[in-house]
């Protein structure tokens, strides 16, 4: 219950913003109150979108170590299935502060897509936040 409740006041202070751009959701999560590039370990949160991209909920998927977080597409597909969202932009922080994804945030982001599409959910994006940089694989042609 105690994490429902700090997803509903997280959301509640997010419920206005719109995010039409990659550039949108990188601001937000270099500001409070997630600052993402400050966090020593790492965290996944699932950004839940309505068919305007206004935000719906944003939920933390997962909480890992200084260089691994477990993230398994049925966490973020929860996520978007509760709030009813027609698309999600996953975002999770490298607390090296070196954003360029691993192996494994290549493996995730395929699996998480397919489930995706299965589900009729657009995954819009994946981002990596590093110390003052940040990695899209949308902007990179990998989704």
């Amino acid at each position: 219950m105690i994490k429902l409740i700090e997803i509903r006041e997280l959301s509640r202070i997010s419920e206005k913003l719109n995010f039409v751009c990659i550039e949108n959701v990188v601001d937000y999560c270099f500001k409070k109150p997630l600052e993402m590039q400050t966090l020593s370990q790492e965290h996944l949160y699932c950004f839940c979108l309505d068919i305007k991209n206004n935000i719906k909920s944003i939920e933390m998927v997962s909480k890992g170590s200084l260089n691994t977080s477990i993230v398994h597409p049925r966490e973020v597909l929860k996520a978007a299935i509760l709030s009813n969202a027609a698309s999600i932009i996953m975002v999770h922080n490298h607390p090296s502060g070196d954003s360029d994804p691993s192996n494994d945030d290549i493996e995730i982001t395929g699996r998480i897509k397919k489930a995706c599409d299965i589900f009729g959910i657009s995954l819009l994006d994946h981002i990596i936040i590093g110390k003052n940089n940040y990695y899209s694989f949308k902007n990179k042609g990998m989704l």
